[in-house]
This record gives structure tokens, sequence and C-alpha cells, in this order.
């Protein structure tokens, strides 16, 4: 009787070790000690140089060499060229690019075919591509025109009384496409006045918002509200310009660096100064709806970005890697195929997960963990 009262409590003991055991890893696992993934990091040297405007295309790669627009595939594999000819520039999409030299304007689809190409009558001062139209300023700086083509190029709207005495900052659609917003300043205001203009295309100007003398130097549509973030506040509004003033936060001597708009939105932040300053970024702040939290990185990197909700921060030889609400960082060793080159820059993040890292002049396309 004796033997079999010593067994249950033995049988007890070890079952109450093996439950507190489960109880540690799962509490380990919600730290963020462990990783989600099992991809194994790796890394492939890219034929481009950092100064070639290297852009990522959904999935893959876009770089200019000075006359020739090239796309290559993750593993560096050249998928297409398309000949600009010099002093190009180009934006893109995840499908399209609209590239511009001087009064010539190119739309490319995904496989490097033209599905537009034409010479306009007035100077292109830039492009944005949207998931239905592309948006065109054209014109002198000041007083320009803002014309929106389909992507075969058929011209569908314009629009210039809104920009008389203006310059042109910026232009995005957002809302499915069918909307977009304008940021512009008055050339002759006393004061540096940065205004925001949304539109229906084909329809109508649906709201005008003074924004103040702070730059804004972003704005992202996510959960149904334009992020507009300048270098005092983050603050939201809706497509007619009415702004969400439980929603603005106070982003002072912050500047964004990568942002995520599924689900709830993320907004990563660095600290000017070490923004400006290469490899000492040694701070991060993440926003995600009413959350707003503060990292501190093991030790100096030279850029962070967000990728499938988590946070990746580069340092010379390491990628550090937390989930939102880690309470740690997991130091990931870059592979030997870098060799001794430092990492220095980020130059973006591609569709699959595989961040394009610059060690001085080279480029790397590296796969995260």
């Amino acid at each position: 009787m004796q033997s079999f009262q010593n067994m249950e409590r033995k049988n007890r003991l070890t079952a109450l070790v093996i439950f507190l055991a489960v109880l540690l890893l799962v509490a380990l696992a919600v730290l963020g000690v462990f990783g989600r993934g099992g991809r194994q990091v790796s890394a492939v040297k890219l034929r481009c140089t950092a100064t070639q405007d290297v852009t990522p295309f959904g999935d893959s790669i876009l770089y200019y060499d000075g006359m020739t627009l090239f796309c290559l595939d993750s593993r560096g594999g050249e998928k297409w060229s398309y000949a600009l000819g010099s002093s190009a520039s180009f934006s893109c999409s995840d499908s399209l690019i609209a590239a511009w030299s001087g009064s010539q304007l190119h739309f490319i689809d995904r496989g490097g075919h033209s599905t537009y190409h034409d010479i306009l009558t007035d100077t292109v001062q830039f492009a944005r591509v949207g998931s239905k139209y592309v948006a065109v300023v054209v014109g002198n700086d000041v007083s320009p025109t803002l014309q929106i083509k389909d992507l075969q190029g058929t011209s569908v709207d314009s629009e210039s009384s809104k920009f008389q005495d203006m310059i042109m900052l910026d232009v995005g659609f957002f809302s499915d496409g069918e909307y977009l917003w304008t940021t512009s300043v008055d050339v002759y205001s006393t004061a540096p006045d940065v205004t925001m203009n949304t539109f229906l295309v084909n329809m109508r100007n649906t709201g005008t918002v003074s924004l103040g003398e702070n730059l804004v130097y972003r704005i992202i549509y996510a959960a149904n509200r334009l992020n507009v973030i300048s270098t005092r506040q983050l603050r939201r509004y809706d497509y007619r310009g009415t702004l969400d003033s439980d929603g603005t936060v106070l982003v002072y001597g912050w500047q964004m660096i990568d942002s995520q708009t599924a689900g709830t939105p993320m907004f990563l932040f660095a600290p000017n100064a070490q923004v400006d300053e290469n490899g000492t970024l040694n701070e991060l702040r993440l926003i995600t709806g009413k959350n707003d939290r503060r990292f501190t990185l093991p030790n100096s990197c030279v850029s962070a970005a967000l990728y499938n909700r988590r946070i990746y921060a580069f340092a010379h030889d390491v990628i550090y890697r937390a989930d939102q609400n880690a309470q740690r960082f997991t130091a990931v060793a870059l592979p030997g195929s870098i060799g001794a080159h430092s990492v220095t820059g980020y130059l973006g993040m591609l569709r699959g997960g595989v961040a394009l890292l610059s060690c001085e002049s080279d480029v790397y396309a590296v796969t995260l963990p």
C-alpha cells in the first residue's frame, strides 16, 4: 500500500512539472521569444547598385541604370528590361509602372510590356499609380494640372483650378482607387500652409482642408481613414476631409519609417536624430490603433521595417525580430553569403518578405526568417 501511494505521489508530481513546463513554453511564445516561422534567412547579391533607384515591385525588383529600366526576380534573375532613355523617373504599384522623361510618359505592366506611351503637350512633373487610374502632374512647378488616366492611358479627368498659384507636393489614390488626395502649398502665402484636397475620380472635389505649416510627408489610407503624418502629428481624416479628433497622436521628434494597412493599421516610427545619422537607430515606436509602444533595440541598427505584423530591425550583421506585443527581440545572424560586408541601408520590402539591404553600393535580397 505504501509503495502504491509513493508511486501515485510521483505521478502527480510529474504531471505538475509537465503542466508548469507547458505553461512556461506558452508564456515564452506569447512574449515573442520563439519565432512563428521556420523559414531560413538567406541572401542573394543583386547586380544593381544602391544608387540605381532600387524599388520593390510586388515580389520583383526594379532598378534604373540611367538608360534602361530592369526588372529582377527575388533571386536576382532578369525578368525583362525596358528602354526609357536618359533622365527618366518612375513610380509603381504592385502591378503597373508609370515612367516619365520630359514630356514622355510610359505605362508598363508586370510583364514589361507597354500599355501606353505618348508625348504629352506639357512636361511631366511626376506620376502616381493606383489600382484603377494613374495620376499625372504636368506643367510648370507653379499652377500645374492634374491629369487622371486609366491604366491604358485614356484621359478620364483633369483638374487645375484647385492648384492655381500652388506647388503640388504629392498625390495618392484611396478607397479602392476611386478617390484620390492631393497635397499642395501656396507659393504666395506669408507662411507655408499645406492644403489637402480629396476628389472622387471624374466626379467632384469632396473636401479641402488646411493641414497647417508643419511638413506633411506621408498620407496613408487605412481603416477607412486618411492617416496624415506630419513632423508634428498623426491625424486621421475621412474622405471629405473631416478630422477625427480622437485619432490625433503627437509624433513630434519621431519620423515614420514604415506602415502596414491590412487589419488594424500599424505605423512604425524612429527618432528623427537617429534616422538622420546612418547606423545609430536604437529606439522604435509602434502605433497600432489606440496602442502606442516604445521598443529599445539590443544594438544600433541602420533601419527597421514591418512585415507580417512583426518588427524587423537591421543591424550591420544581424536581423532583430519581435512581435508587436513581445518583451524582447530575437537575433538572427545574417547569412554568410553577405560575407564580411556590413549592412548600411534598407531599400524596401518585397511582397514575399524579402528585404532589400545595401552594403555600401552592393544590394542584397534577404529572405526574412
